[in-house]
């Protein structure tokens, strides 16, 4: 049995506004749970994840039913970045090394078919979530351009892969008009967009397809009963052949001691008032989404409306910071000095979650009666909607992808969860030291 007591969605109750939520129209509010139910598969958690894994189990003679704490996207799935990136959160060095070549090959090629497979549903369901093409990864330091050349390299040989575009010193600020780079690699291949858009409109292929969406009806326990699993909520239970976790770093107690396995940490986003197509070109070229090359990463881009959305540096407290705006704005400034005389509109923050690899984590437990997939490490856009595809695939015996993400041997935080907080963060007081002692 598995019990939850505090409840991180419950941290956004008191946020004003994000950008996202201005932006995107409204998904309709779904019923409340107020009954006990019967379901062949119930998937705990209204984000990207379980919204794939429900929308690829659809159209399968499974009734389906999700359960969702807060609002349909109220997570990391409608408060994340937006950069659609290819790959692992670690390249293809790291796993060819810790894999193998053929191991990591098969990564590289989930990571290309992740992001092909999101611009697919744009395209099927005519999603409006201003899809725009291109990510630039941009070095911090003067030794950055040999590893984006290595990388160039090393893909083309030993991948046959060739999209992507080096930028040299003075190529990198006629694309990104910036002081603090001194080279840069683009993406082809990789996109960004508005994610709260996209995830109701994921959503509402769900309800297309007669798929129960309960919002405000968080799981507080789960309990192996043998033949079902069941779950409750509130002073409701629902009985279910399989169960799906797709909650990230909103997992709080649900799993037990697997959320030992990741560290939740909140990352915020500020978005500007509109500069306008002219200022924007001029700032960002191409209008790729930008990603640069710090552990302690910046990552910005132009919404469809030309605000820059920028997001910075992350927290380890469970608490969110008071004003995002100021902790985040000091960031950009750096970046870009010249947007001190606009106005920020809005701030905001979420949780995601981190494994000490990097790699996201996929199981089961309860003789493959509850599945989970989680920490995507900040590069979960593209990957949590490939992770529920896959979750799904495993229910219905379609493919092995998801037993070669299961395979992948996690390091757990040690001391649980009262150590691991303090361990992480004396690693990033490491990390951000080297990110200074790297610029100098």
């Amino acid at each position: 049995m598995f019990t939850t007591k505090k409840r991180t969605f419950n941290q956004h109750d008191n946020e004003k506004e994000s950008f996202y939520k201005f932006s995107a129209p409204n998904f309709s509010n779904q019923s409340k749970l107020n009954e006990n139910i019967s379901t062949d598969v119930c998937i705990i958690g209204g984000g990207l994840t379980g919204i794939s894994s429900a929308l690829n189990l659809s159209n399968q003679g499974l009734s389906i039913s999700i359960l969702e704490a807060n609002k349909v996207g109220s997570g990391a799935s409608g408060r994340n970045g937006g950069q659609l990136g290819i790959g692992m959160r670690k390249d293809q060095f790291y796993l060819e090394k810790k894999f193998g070549i053929e191991k990591a090959k098969f990564f590289w090629k989930i990571g290309l078919d992740a992001v092909s497979h999101v611009v697919n549903l744009i395209e099927k369901y005519k999603i409006d979530c201003a899809l725009r093409q291109g990510v630039i990864h941009v070095g911090n330091t003067k030794k950055d351009y040999k590893y984006f050349q290595d990388e160039i390299d090393h893909m083309q040989k030993n991948y046959n892969y060739n999209n992507y575009e080096y930028f040299d010193h003075n190529s990198i600020r006629d694309e990104v008009n910036s002081h603090r780079y001194f080279s840069g690699m683009l993406l082809k291949d990789s996109y960004h967009l508005n994610p709260l858009k996209l995830t109701f409109g994921l959503a509402e292929q769900c309800l297309a397809n007669g798929i129960n969406i309960y919002e405000n009806s968080p799981a507080d326990k789960i309990v192996d009963n043998q033949k079902e699993v069941i779950i409750h909520s509130g002073k409701n239970i629902i009985k279910a052949k399989k169960v799906i976790i797709g909650c990230n770093g909103y997992l709080d107690n649900l799993l037990g001691s697997k959320r030992n396995y990741f560290m939740p940490i909140n990352n915020y986003i500020i978005a500007t008032e509109s500069l306008g197509k002219d200022l924007a070109s001029k700032l960002i070229k191409r209008n790729c989404g930008v990603i640069d090359s710090r552990f302690m990463i910046d990552y910005y881009r132009f919404s469809e409306d030309y605000r820059l959305l920028f997001g910075g540096p992350e927290t380890i407290t469970s608490h969110f910071v008071k004003d995002a705006k100021s902790f985040v704005s000091k960031r950009m400034y750096k970046v870009f000095p010249e947007l001190k005389k606009f106005k920020i509109e809005f701030s905001w923050g979420g949780t995601l979650a981190i494994s000490i690899n990097r790699l996201p984590i996929f199981g089961t437990i309860m003789n493959q009666k509850l599945y989970y997939a989680h920490a995507y490490s900040g590069h979960g856009l593209a990957m949590s909607i490939m992770g529920g595809k896959m979750v799904a695939e495993k229910i219905l015996n379609k493919s092995n992808n998801f037993d070669m993400f299961e395979q992948i041997n996690h390091f757990k935080i040690p001391g649980g969860n009262m150590f691991r907080r303090p361990l992480y963060s004396s690693a990033i007081i490491y990390y951000r030291l080297m990110d200074y002692l790297n610029r100098l």
